[in-house]
């Protein structure tokens, strides 16, 4: 409860306030074709917050009492085994949005989300999207889309980690830890700094079989690794493998 005290405390962001990444960016939620009455309602009620890298946005089992859109930096949202290990669901990126799928089931939240870097956020209460959904129809198709999109896109990326050898899951782990959203298009990033336990842990191997992995790939010229920094030196390649 402590951090949903210390987020409503947060005033909301006015129409004329400057956004921290230098927009009003109510689009962050539900896409460009908002109505203004929608639009003035995001920027009026929107809470702007940044994240530290390590700090956690919500915890497993809180209430769903919004939904984050995420405007800059990245969220690794996990559940826990009964042993203590993380399973990664999806990394989110600029533009998606987190907790929607647990609200929208009257659910409390099934995982935890964390700040990979510096992030900032911008939450919407869970009233203001009740009232959005009931009276804005762009508003319930956009979110109807995105959930369509990430539900398509977490049934392929289960099926290739299932199915995949550990150099397609590798290659698989980096696209997702690089690209920017599931509903935007595929495009290999070209260098990433990526700590090599959360590679690991997306590519569903030991740490051990993700630097032999990875060695193997750079010796193959997909690849070339400089410490964390990871670049993609052959990224056809690297879409033939993973199959996108």
């Amino acid at each position: 409860m402590l951090l949903m005290e210390r987020r409503t405390e947060t005033e909301p962001v006015s129409r004329s306030a400057k956004c921290p990444v230098g927009q009003v960016c109510a689009e962050c939620f539900f896409g460009c074709a908002l109505t203004d009455s929608a639009r003035e309602t995001i920027v009026s009620r929107r809470i702007l917050k940044t994240w530290e890298k390590g700090e956690f946005l919500f915890h497993a089992g809180e209430p769903a009492e919004g939904i984050w859109a995420i405007c800059r930096g990245r969220v690794k949202v996990f559940r826990e085994t009964e042993d203590g290990k993380q399973l990664i669901i999806r990394i989110a990126h600029p533009g998606d949005l987190v907790g929607h799928r647990s609200l929208l089931a009257g659910n409390p939240l099934s995982g935890y989300g964390v700040a990979t870097e510096e992030t900032l956020t911008a939450f919407l209460p869970a009233r203001v999207v009740e009232r959005l959904i009931e009276n804005e129809p762009t508003v319930r198709t956009q979110i109807m889309h995105k959930l369509a999109c990430e539900l398509g896109h977490a049934e392929s990326l289960a099926t290739n980690m299932a199915y995949s050898h550990a150099e397609e899951r590798v290659l698989t782990a980096l696209f997702e830890l690089g690209h920017t959203s599931v509903d935007q298009p595929q495009v290999p990033p070209s260098e990433l700094s990526v700590p090599r336990q959360e590679l690991a842990e997306l590519a569903g191997l030991t740490v051990e079989a993700t630097v032999r992995t990875l060695r193997r790939l750079e010796h193959a010229g997909i690849l070339e690794t400089h410490g964390r920094r990871i670049s993609i030196v052959d990224p056809d390649r690297m879409l033939d493998a993973i199959a996108v």
